[in-house]
């Protein structure tokens, strides 16, 4: 009887903090932003003569004084940087810091906006293969789409790709397209635990 009251009462005990996915994604989902890229260059017919070349991807705030964290290879050469909020405010941003080899930029935003809210960051050390993790971004232009998954596996720097030399990845096989570039991946307690880089079947 003692054995199954336990059972039982620990079956009924459930944390107070505990949040379905949901409801940690509806707390997250306003330190995302769509980053949008604008990069002259020049064309082939004529001196002189440039092209605009837009991208698009993800970033996620992780300071109170608008500090944006985001891949590399989406800004590092960009000449118009902006990141677009939850609520379609619309912010100028600037890299102040940048590592191509671990596909990592910082950017400052011109201002902070009243509404927004910073990402926790987490550990990544501690995150195991087969954990549950999901990702918030833009793939394709379409902003804060969830997308969930486990942690597939573990790479060491220089075991994946030769041009990443400081990058440790982790795989996943929570969907990732286009848009998702430079967007968090958060663990269930909506920790951000790594920056989406690369497609790798691509």
């Amino acid at each position: 009887v003692a054995l199954l009251t336990a059972a039982v009462l620990s079956w009924l005990w459930v944390p107070a903090e505990a949040q379905t996915l949901g409801q940690v994604f509806k707390r997250v989902s306003a330190s995302v932003v769509v980053v949008r890229t604008r990069e002259k260059e020049v064309g082939a017919r004529g001196q002189g003569q440039t092209v605009n070349i837009s991208g698009v991807g993800s970033g996620v705030l992780i300071s109170a004084d608008g500090k944006v964290m985001t891949a590399a290879h989406l800004v590092h050469t960009a000449d118009e940087i902006s990141a677009e909020f939850l609520d379609g405010e619309i912010v100028g941003a600037r890299v102040i810091a940048s590592e191509p080899e671990a596909d990592v930029s910082l950017l400052q935003l011109e201002r902070m906006p009243p509404r927004a809210v910073v990402a926790k960051l987490g550990d990544s050390d501690k995150v195991d293969v087969g954990d549950q993790v999901f990702i918030v971004g833009a793939p394709y232009g379409i902003g804060h789409t969830l997308s969930v998954g486990h942690i597939s596996a573990r790479h060491k720097p220089n075991t994946v790709y030769s041009g990443f030399s400081l990058a440790e990845f982790l795989q996943t096989g929570a969907a990732i397209n286009q848009g998702n570039s430079g967007g968090p991946m958060f663990s269930m307690a909506g920790e951000v635990i790594g920056i989406v880089s690369h497609i790798i079947s691509k």
